[in-house]
């Protein structure tokens, strides 16, 4: 049996022996040496200030026979933090609430803060012992240098934000945002944060919420091209004038790096457009349906997708000339813009044929926007084309993944009911088998 082992099995026959009636010196001794050492051991762990708090009443419930604990702390310029063990509520405790209660113990510590250890119901052994008053003063000895750490965690908090900021690129998403969320909720006196960001890109709002929903708040919206970002930062008490410009260089700083992001976005957006008609082009088709399929993986939603193709073209470039053909591509292109919704996404597939990208959309959703399209495509051509002459499209649909497992095989399956609706008659939609 290892050392430590043993150590535990002793522990445990002592917490096991004074529960039984045996108060015997040697035994308060050696549990009392062994909580306060290891209380020692937690000063030194480098742990946050509310983690060092749940460490304590765990080493004082599992190597004493006491069935109850709490501990609340006040640090000065931080957020309360507390903990508690085998009471019915299990809502963190505050200073107040424990100091007047029998077994209550003071953690003031003079430039640090305050605080109380409550053990309602020590063995009659330890209590002789003075068992809750020692391990009290162990907390005071080292509690000071957890609260230094804190504060220094908390002091690089921004320039965290800042960096994780700096290192993203046009791919982050809710992962990233929830790291640069956990980051500003350090910052000091900040007791939660929540941001949230929305873009066209994003379909729904991406929220990322950490801390307490409690506290005096502070927030501002950032608008950088696309992306609107609100941050709101929840403080322990009312902020400042400090706090104040501690949150507005933070958030400048932020709106620096977001607008970096922004700019690469666009300038990929240039380089996967097409000239034409200002939809994208394959390039951009390959990044929506990635994204559009990891949406749909990450919410348990289908996404579907449009392959049109416009009838007879080739016939109105040959009767009425290239140019003519471009201005039926161009208007057709923008009846498909202003019929999707803001995040869907619409590439010129090739020639005549347009894919349309639909996350979180299903069958029937697919199949409602196929009618409209079917429904208003000669009248947004009409412009391009003699009034006796009007354009029709086909189109086919297919669902992930009810009809394929991958992006590939998806616009696949689309082909092929494309390729249906064209063999039979033309200006019509099909559903991929």
């Amino acid at each position: 049996m290892s050392a430590i082992a043993e150590l535990t099995r002793m522990q445990q026959s002592a917490i096991d022996q004074l529960r039984s009636g045996d108060h015997s010196e040697f035994l308060v001794h050696f549990l009392t040496t062994s909580v306060l050492l290891e209380v020692s051991n937690l000063a030194n762990a480098n742990l946050e200030l509310d983690a060092y708090a749940a460490a304590v009443v765990d080493v004082i419930t599992q190597h004493a026979p006491v069935d109850q604990c709490a501990m609340a702390f006040e640090p000065l310029s931080l957020p309360p933090i507390g903990f508690s063990f085998g009471f019915a509520t299990h809502s963190m405790p505050e200073v107040e609430e424990l100091r007047n209660r029998a077994g209550a113990h003071s953690l003031d510590t003079e430039g640090v803060g305050v605080g109380v250890l409550l053990i309602p119901d020590v063995p009659q052994a330890l209590a002789e012992a003075d068992f809750a008053s020692r391990v009290g003063e162990q907390i005071v000895a080292g509690i000071g240098k957890v609260v230094e750490e804190e504060r220094a965690r908390r002091g690089a908090a921004a320039a965290r934000v800042m960096a994780l900021v700096g290192s993203l690129d046009e791919r982050w998403g809710p992962a990233e945002l929830d790291q640069v969320a956990r980051a500003a909720s350090c910052m000091p006196d900040v007791r939660g944060c929540t941001i949230t960001a929305v873009a066209n890109r994003f379909g729904d709002a991406i929220v990322s919420e950490v801390g307490w929903r409690a506290g005096a708040p502070l927030e501002r919206v950032l608008k950088v091209g696309d992306l609107e970002l609100r941050v709101e930062l929840r403080y322990a008490d009312e902020p400042g004038s400090e706090q104040l410009d501690a949150f507005n260089r933070l958030l400048d700083s932020m709106a620096a790096g977001f607008d970096r992001i922004e700019q690469i976005i666009r300038m990929a957006a240039d380089a996967e457009t097409d000239a034409l008609t200002g939809v994208g082009n394959r390039r951009r088709a390959s990044k929506a349906l990635a994204q559009a399929r990891a949406s749909a993986d990450l919410r348990q939603q289908p996404m579907s997708v449009l392959l049109c193709d416009l009838d007879h073209f080739k016939r109105v470039n040959d009767t009425y000339g290239h140019d003519v053909g471009d201005a039926v591509l161009v208007s057709f292109a923008g009846l498909l813009r202003q019929s999707v919704r803001a995040y869907d996404t619409v590439v010129r597939w090739g020639g005549e044929e347009f894919l349309v990208i639909c996350p979180g959309c299903d069958h029937e959703g697919a199949t409602s926007l196929a009618d409209r399209l079917l429904a208003a495509c000669s009248e947004a051509c009409a412009d391009a084309l003699p009034p006796d002459d009007p354009q029709t499209t086909s189109i086919g649909i297919a669902v992930y993944p009810a009809h394929a497992q991958s992006p590939e095989m998806l616009v696949s399956k689309a082909d092929e009911a494309l390729y249906r609706a064209k063999r039979e008659g033309r200006n019509a939609h099909r559903i991929a088998e």
